[in-house]
């Protein structure tokens, strides 16, 4: 009732999310920034030569980052990056 928590027994890392998590969390943010960028800086005209890469730009970040995951994978011989 004093809000601790109860459970003591329990050591694990319950409430810890996975390295990869944290990876794919801060790649949503930076997507989600780099199409606000765009956006603010375009003015939402699909004119604008940086429109172009609203979509590209996040993309070829995302393969290179699962390329990189899987090269760090492979090389520490473990489950996940």
């Amino acid at each position: 009732m004093t809000g601790e928590n109860t459970n003591s027994g329990n050591t694990g890392d319950k409430g810890k999310l996975p390295n990869s998590h944290y990876f794919k969390i801060m790649g949503y943010l930076l997507t989600a920034c780099w199409v606000g960028y765009i956006l603010a800086i375009s003015g939402g005209d699909m004119e604008h030569p940086m429109f172009d890469y609203i979509f590209t730009v996040p993309l070829a970040v995302w393969i290179v980052g699962m390329i990189v995951a899987k090269i760090i994978q492979v090389r520490t011989k473990s489950d996940r990056p």
